[in-house]
């Protein structure tokens, strides 16, 4: 993955930002990121991402979520859309230097089972400063990207490798979209939240795969 691009999409980055600012970076949050990298293409495309969870993922959970999505973009079908990674934001607002252990684990185990040797798999960290500078209407959204993208270090087979910000690229006023999307206090929820609300009357209205609401 040495030459790949990575292509953010508004949508991803805006639920990626809505999930970390509904918990306010107390706790760390997880999710699955989906894209698609097509035949003799140099470009990763990250399409969307799927909120988890917002706490220290268990097995359970982690296995369940996986399996849930999996199925609903195999039922989808045509567009050639995977899970391409994992993402997640860390509990302290001050630790913006490397993904959390956790999710560092959950990424390595992913990949291992992914084609091509897991070479194209990302785990992507939303960062404070990312996030404050993304909503921030002075800031350059270019120069201040939300998220880190690491990618699996060759010798090591940890995600300590980080991918450098040139080979990132954002859609047009994605700040601004961003910005738009906290300001509205758009509706987010994750599978943890979906879980815990079931039989209330808002567990039908959890849809954590889609989250419809999010309209950009």
């Amino acid at each position: 993955m040495s030459t790949t691009q990575i292509s953010l999409s508004s949508l991803a980055e805006t639920k990626m930002a809505l999930h970390s600012a509904k918990h306010g970076f107390s706790s760390p949050i997880h999710g699955i990121v989906i894209g698609k990298k097509s035949g003799g293409s140099d470009v990763l495309e990250i399409v969307d991402t799927i909120p988890v969870c917002h706490e220290v993922p268990t097995k359970p959970i982690v296995d369940m979520a996986l399996r849930l999505v999996d199925a609903h973009l195999q039922q989808q079908g045509g567009d050639d859309l995977t899970i391409i990674g994992w993402y997640t934001s860390n509990a302290s607002t001050l630790d913006d230097e490397a993904p959390n252990p956790s999710a560092c684990r959950i990424a390595s185990s992913m990949s291992e089972n992914c084609q091509e040797g897991g070479d194209n798999f990302i785990l992507v960290m939303i960062t404070t400063s990312g996030l404050l500078a993304a909503v921030s209407k002075d800031s350059d959204s270019s120069l201040s990207p939300l998220c880190r993208v690491f990618q699996r270090h060759a010798n090591t087979k940890t995600f300590s490798h980080e991918v450098h910000s040139s080979r990132i690229t954002q859609e047009n006023d994605t700040a601004y979209i961003i910005s738009k999307a906290l300001s509205k206090e758009m509706p987010i929820c994750d599978f943890v939240d979906h879980i815990s609300h079931y039989g209330s009357e808002d567990w039908n209205k959890m849809d954590w795969i889609k989250n419809g609401a999010i309209q950009l």
